[in-house]
């Protein structure tokens, strides 16, 4: 068993013996310090006792400095590997340091490695944060007045619309065949609304027209003005239709049928996240994605010359159809009630932050981000 240190008081008296030209041998003794250890005391002359184990700062290549250091580098730019923040360091410190340790450090600053996403420069800006608060404003001034609120856009999809995940066995890869060609994009026009769900849809092969456009503006007008929900509780009172700032919605005010009692309302730009229905798209490509009715072996199967094209927009029509009806009153007020927390971020004119919700699941269960706890989301459309 080692022997516990001796005291800085009893070394003390042993070195004032020593230095005074006492009997320092007798003063080692009563105090309990043996002869090899007097003689190490007063060879040294400490008195206090030098630092047994623990880290010495010699040997700390890490530094406070370092770790500083580390995150000026990713919060300049998150994309650094690891190999290329060693070599900053060792360029910047004259330290290497193994990029194990670098790892280990970040771990402890909460730094975890993410998918990156991609934020337009124009997004944050001022002019845009007050677009945004402007939108905001109107929206719920509306809301305020009892209006019936309707949210329109479109998305498309095509055969290349699959799951990103599927199932293999272990070294094997999952596979999808598809055709050589996208083939034409179809098309799904959507106008939803917290008050009946989905207010009107169809479906377009290609691409959309500005005239087909206006001529589904007035079919949700109509539509909205011979539900039984708008006569009971909404009569005398404005429909307003919220849309994008997509191009072929340029000359919608312009070229729309007129209406006293109808009000188009733009988004701001970079604000899909304030739009309920795009919440609404996600989930139903995820639903067109998981059902068997896009069925792959259809897809590809040989079809007679000049009826390629045709057939496999059926199966991609089919699929839309069978689907379309989960954009429902439950879902529209999901996705609603969620936008509300990005409307009231953006009448603060807080920032914006993207976040893909291609992986919503299919229940419609937002998934949330955002530089405050506020939540924003964007669908990136196919």
């Amino acid at each position: 068993m080692p022997t516990p240190p001796h005291s800085p008081v009893a070394r003390a008296r042993v070195l004032e013996s020593y230095r005074a030209g006492g009997d320092w041998m007798l003063v080692a003794t009563h105090n309990g310090i043996s002869p090899t250890a007097a003689r190490r005391i007063v060879d040294s002359e400490r008195e206090e006792l030098l630092p047994r184990g623990g880290l010495r700062s010699a040997c700390v290549k890490c530094t406070p400095e370092i770790v500083a250091a580390l995150e000026s580098y990713l919060d300049g730019n998150c994309t650094y590997t690891l190999e290329a923040v060693k070599d900053m360091i060792r360029f910047d410190f004259g330290v290497d340091i193994s990029t194990s340790t670098i790892s280990d450090r970040l771990i402890g600053m909460l730094y975890t490695l993410k998918q990156v996403r991609v934020e337009p420069m124009t997004c944050n800006n001022e002019v845009n944060k007050e677009k945004r608060k402007q939108f905001a404003k109107y929206l719920c001034r509306h809301m305020s007045a009892g209006d019936f609120i309707v949210y329109y856009d479109e998305t498309n999809f095509n055969v290349y619309c699959k799951r990103t995940q599927g199932r293999a066995k272990k070294d094997k890869r999952a596979t999808v065949v598809l055709p050589l060609s996208k083939a034409t994009n179809l098309q799904i026009e959507c106008a939803v609304s917290t008050e009946v769900g989905l207010v009107h849809h169809r479906l377009e092969r290609g691409s959309i027209q500005m005239d087909v456009k206006l001529a589904f503006v007035d079919a949700i007008y109509n539509k909205v003005k011979a539900s039984p929900t708008y006569q009971e509780h909404f009569k005398d009172k404005k429909i307003v239709v919220a849309l994008d700032n997509a191009p072929a919605h340029s000359q919608t005010e312009s070229r729309a049928v007129e209406h006293d009692d109808l009000v188009l309302l733009r988004l701001a730009p970079y604000s899909p996240m304030c739009n309920p229905i795009e919440g609404c798209f996600s989930v139903l490509k995820a639903r067109i994605k998981a059902d068997p009715a896009l069925s792959r072996e259809e897809i590809v199967v040989p079809h007679p010359r000049g009826q390629i094209a045709e057939g496999r927009m059926a199966i991609l029509e089919r699929a839309a159809r069978r689907n379309t009806s989960c954009m429902d009153l439950r879902l529209v007020s999901k996705m609603e009630l969620h936008c509300q927390h990005t409307v009231a971020a953006a009448e603060r004119m807080e920032d914006m932050q993207y976040l893909d919700v291609s992986r919503l699941p299919p229940n419609g269960s937002p998934l949330c981000s955002g530089i405050s706890p506020l939540c924003s989301v964007i669908t990136l459309l196919l």
